[in-house]
């Protein structure tokens, strides 16, 4: 797999923010953004909003100030959207002004100065029963299907999936982290030539540094109000956490 992109110095890089309409952290702080304030690239690397499936239209009806403020920032700069495990199917939704990665499309492999990086959102290699999972809840017809009976039970669907996701902590600590990517990483090095692989969707705010080889896990912005800049300082690539003001 050849590169796809080149990363930009001063690219954002924004994960799971798992915006919603009672978690409007990531609007309340990109609304404010002006033009000059935006960087050259803007990465969501998924799970960026809590739910939302491109093909279950009543799902894009309490994210449609999200999706326009989305859709103006990159009419003013790139973005680039890696689809998540709670936001899918969004080529129909943003294909026009942002340029969606899919799931089957990751990693998205990018180029920084001499470096080759991995992009992914991070649910990659998570087992037999969540590759099942994950092909059905990303089928067009069953998330067609989900919308059909979310409107014959007056949102009834749609509200018991918004109230699951609610009830979830963003924030945790997971044990032996490191022990656990790595077995990841030795086996992702031998299906795509990478030395940097940045991913979100465990929600660590970690990075491992190996030799010929680094790892970082984005901070999710749903625990922190965070994202990430890229900068290349000499030969080193450094991510620089900033909050949002």
């Amino acid at each position: 797999m050849g590169c796809e992109v080149v990363l930009r110095e001063g690219a954002w890089f924004i994960a799971d923010s798992h915006y919603a309409r009672y978690n409007t952290a990531l609007y309340d702080f990109l609304s404010k953004l002006s033009p000059d304030d935006l960087p050259p690239q803007i990465f969501l690397m998924g799970d960026i909003f809590d739910l939302l499936f491109g093909y279950a239209r009543n799902s894009i009806q309490p994210n449609r100030k999200m999706v326009d403020l989305l859709q103006q920032i990159a009419r003013q700069c790139e973005v680039i959207y890696l689809e998540g495990n709670h936001d899918f199917g969004l080529e129909p939704l943003f294909g026009g002004v942002i340029r969606v990665v899919p799931r089957s499309g990751q990693p998205l492999m990018a180029r920084f100065a001499e470096h080759s990086v991995a992009l992914h959102h991070g649910d990659t290699l998570q087992g037999v029963g969540y590759e099942i999972y994950t092909a059905l809840i990303r089928n067009t017809l069953v998330d067609r299907l989900l919308n059909m009976l979310d409107t014959a039970t007056d949102g009834a669907v749609i509200g018991w999936l918004e109230r699951y996701n609610r009830k979830k902590r963003p924030c945790y600590k997971i044990d032996d982290f490191e022990k656990l990517m790595r077995k990841r990483l030795d086996i992702l090095k031998e299906r795509y030539d990478f030395d940097i692989w940045i991913e979100g969707h465990f929600h660590q705010n970690v990075r491992f540094d190996y030799e010929h080889l680094s790892y970082f896990n984005l901070p999710a912005f749903a625990c922190a109000n965070t994202y990430t800049v890229i900068r290349l300082e000499g030969d080193s690539v450094e991510f620089e956490e900033r909050r949002m003001t």
